[in-house]
């Protein structure tokens, strides 16, 4: 959601309109505008924290819905939610639904999180003027399972940083060739899945290459690790030389509304190999390979090829940024102040 809100904010300021004023609130300017820093860290893991504490989620909502009722009374005429769930608002309402993870596998997330956010996201849904959603696949589950009008969904899609391109330098975080994972490594990212797919490729392949992870660790077993080498959290101005680094990118998960990390992947070039979930191939355009999600054969098979099959790769290394460059944040921009002008209205 970090990297949506600041490339949204830098999106709206390259199209300026002079009948609508943006003003973020509720986060902190440095966590919005430098997602992966300090920062913004430092700002997780303390909502991460006051996450656990009893009514967490409904004291923050009052807490919300007070700054609104007097943001109103100075003028305020729209509100974008941009995380799910919006708190009680009387004025003209937008909702960004990202996705529907806390609905359609309400396993893979925190329960505290499930408990608030399921029943909050149909509510909302239902009130907003607009919803908007990152791709067509997660705006007809917005009508699908919450009931929203398609009249009032608008699927626009998240744009990429131009840091993410197949020029520039690059670098290893392990001698030779590698596989790299970039994201949240909890059960919703089938990671898992990637982990059985390596052990299953061919002993030869597993030799010439290793298995990179960056993201936090998240209730998986480390022993079921031994096999990658884990990086942790990756610095922004690391990750487009570390994506240009890699042999090959995997993006395994069970369910996305996006999949940003996979996009940067294109735009750098790197040839990739994806799950089957909607949004997944939806974002990729016919740029990856893709595997049945949770499939840990059918995935190793697509690696193998991306990994060992020259042809494939320059094909899809060619293809990548092409697709890639479809998708700007001033573009999203545009999109988002055309459902900002119809809510209003």
């Amino acid at each position: 959601m970090g990297r949506y809100i600041a490339g949204l904010l830098d999106g709206l300021e390259q199209v300026p309109d002079p009948g609508v004023r943006v003003r973020p609130l509720f986060a902190p300017g440095a966590a919005i505008r430098s997602p992966g820093g300090l920062a913004a860290r430092a700002f997780a893991a303390v909502r991460a924290a006051a996450k656990r504490l009893p009514a967490a989620y409904a004291l923050a909502d009052t807490a919300r819905a007070a700054a609104l009722t007097a943001e109103l009374r100075r003028g305020l005429t729209l509100y974008h939610e941009t995380n799910h769930a919006a708190p009680p608002f009387a004025g003209p309402l937008v909702l960004t639904v990202h996705d529907l993870s806390t609905l359609i596998v309400p396993e893979t997330e925190e329960p505290a999180r499930v408990r608030h956010f399921a029943p909050a996201l149909r509510m909302r849904a239902r009130d907003a003027a607009r919803v908007v959603t990152p791709t067509e696949a997660i705006a007809r589950q917005v009508v699908e399972r919450l009931g929203v009008s398609a009249e009032r969904v608008r699927a626009i899609p998240h744009g990429v940083d131009p840091r993410f391109r197949p020029e520039g330098p690059s670098a290893s975080p392990v001698p030779g060739r590698y596989l790299l994972y970039v994201g949240a490594l909890g059960p919703r990212k089938g990671v898992d899945t990637l982990l059985a797919a390596w052990r299953a490729l061919p002993e030869p392949v597993r030799r010439e290459h290793a298995l990179v992870l960056a993201g936090p660790l998240q209730r998986l077993d480390p022993a079921g690790l031994e096999d990658a080498v884990r990086l942790g959290y990756v610095r922004d101005d690391e990750l487009p030389p570390l994506l240009r680094g890699a042999a090959a990118f995997c993006y395994p998960s069970r369910y996305e509304g996006f999949g940003l990390p996979l996009l940067e992947a294109l735009a750098c070039g790197v040839p990739s190999v994806a799950s089957d979930d909607p949004a997944l191939v939806e974002v990729a355009g016919g740029c990856a390979l893709h595997a049945a999600r949770g499939d840990p054969e059918a995935l190793a098979d697509a690696l193998r090829r991306v990994l060992e099959d020259r042809g494939l790769r320059a094909e899809l290394s060619r293809k990548g940024p092409e697709r890639a460059a479809q998708f700007t944040w001033e573009r999203s921009a545009r999109a988002h102040l055309a459902a900002y002008r119809e809510a209003a209205t």
